[in-house]
């Protein structure tokens, strides 16, 4: 048997280094190491609404203004929302979060001001409200007509922390193309909301 040079055991040690680089890359591709909200938005699609981080700091019993020159909320925000424009904060998406830090857990109602959108779709608009995962109601919302609804939240839904994360849900949102993604359908126009003390 021929003895192998030097630069030929270097290329082989080489070669051998990058099939392992190569299949470790491969195993992480097929086995990542990620969020739930990253695997939800990117893997799994079974979200529209990708979290960023927010302050979500709100005194209670202050109503918002959403619209272009009211309050500034994007601390409120973590995804599920485009604008604010004149006529409100445009949800895009199948889900929009609005994320309060409450300091801690109290009764509460809440109140969202919204109007349907108006692109060709469903006469009406379904939406579907929870508070940090607990189903608190759910409106029909028309087009070009401006409602206030309320719901009310109950200590326990908050977390220990005081933290409220409310969601809401377009299960009947309008592709406003055909070949827009859902990650922008367009379902409601959030034009005020405010949470205050139970009664």
């Amino acid at each position: 048997m021929s003895e192998r040079s030097p630069l030929t055991l270097g290329a082989y040690a080489l070669a051998a280094i990058l099939a392992l680089f190569e299949l470790a890359v491969l195993w992480q591709g097929l086995h990542p190491h990620v969020s739930d909200n990253y695997r939800a938005y990117y893997l799994d699609r079974s979200t529209t609404c990708l979290p960023q981080p927010v302050i979500g700091a709100y005194t209670v019993g202050t109503e918002l203004d959403f619209k272009s020159g009211g309050d500034d909320t994007r601390e409120l925000r973590p995804c599920g929302w485009d604008g604010p424009a004149g006529d409100g904060m445009h949800s895009i998406g199948e889900t929009s979060l609005l994320r309060f830090e409450l300091g801690q857990p109290q009764a509460l109602t809440l109140m969202l001001e919204l109007t349907g959108s108006t692109l060709p779709g469903p006469p009406t608009q379904t939406v579907v409200i929870s508070a940090n995962d607990t189903p608190i109601g759910t409106v029909e919302v028309t087009p070009d007509q401006t409602e206030r609804f309320t719901f009310a939240i109950p200590a326990d839904a908050i977390g220990a922390d005081g933290t409220l994360v409310v969601k809401l849900d377009y299960p009947d949102a309008i592709s406003p193309g055909p070949r827009t993604a859902n990650t922008y359908w367009r379902s409601v126009k959030l034009t005020a909301g405010s949470l205050t003390p139970a009664i």
